[in-house]
């Protein structure tokens, strides 16, 4: 039996692909370098070669030393989003874990929730997230959300979000809501409801 310093913790990175094109492959392959502990020991443009036309969910599964574990691809359809419980939490998850035991007790099934983290508004259980902010007018985003997602990257550098905390009382007074990851892109939601 492995001891727990030899354990292998794995990660990984869902990745959107179009008609056979993995879309934002350098904000993934950034982040999957950032969280190894050596060089990944994979290339993902030659790993990633979709058997699925039209939208499909790429799971690349990689050990934290930088080895490939597998590759998995599903057919791709957004689920609605409406009414988010606040959830308090005490946890790390600033690394795409594939362990998602945490997020997943939390989550009530059927449903979503954001995540506050030392009073502070984080992510939901599958997206960062942005509220439009009416005195700046821009959108801004948690600076210290739970995970640094690679749509929130993108949006942060070419700039169309913004950074800021934000406080549970700032997100229920908001008048727009949007979440944001690498499948869904950025979604702002029509009607949306905290409880």
């Amino acid at each position: 039996m492995k001891s727990l310093e030899t354990k292998s913790i794995f990660l990984f990175e869902t990745i959107k692909i179009v008609n056979f094109e993995p879309l934002n492959l350098d904000f993934h392959i950034d982040r999957a370098v950032n969280s190894t502990s050596q060089k990944l020991k994979f290339d993902f443009k030659s790993i990633l070669k979709s058997p699925l036309n039209g939208l499909v969910r790429a799971k690349v599964v990689f050990e934290i030393n930088g080895n490939l574990h597998s590759v998995e691809y599903f057919a791709y359809k957004m689920r609605d989003f409406y009414e988010f419980k606040l959830t308090k939490i005490d946890f790390d998850y600033s690394k795409k874990y594939l362990d998602r035991g945490n997020i997943e007790k939390i989550t009530p099934q059927n449903s979503e929730i954001v995540m506050l983290k030392n009073d502070l508004v984080t992510d939901t259980s599958i997206a960062n997230i942005a509220i439009f902010d009416e005195i700046s007018g821009s959108w801004i985003t948690p600076k210290i959300p739970l995970l640094k997602g690679t749509t929130r990257a993108r949006l942060l550098q070419n700039g169309f979000l913004k950074e800021a905390n934000i406080t549970k009382d700032m997100l229920l007074k908001a008048k727009r809501f949007a979440i944001m990851n690498a499948m869904i892109g950025f979604y702002e939601l029509k009607s949306f409801k905290f409880s």
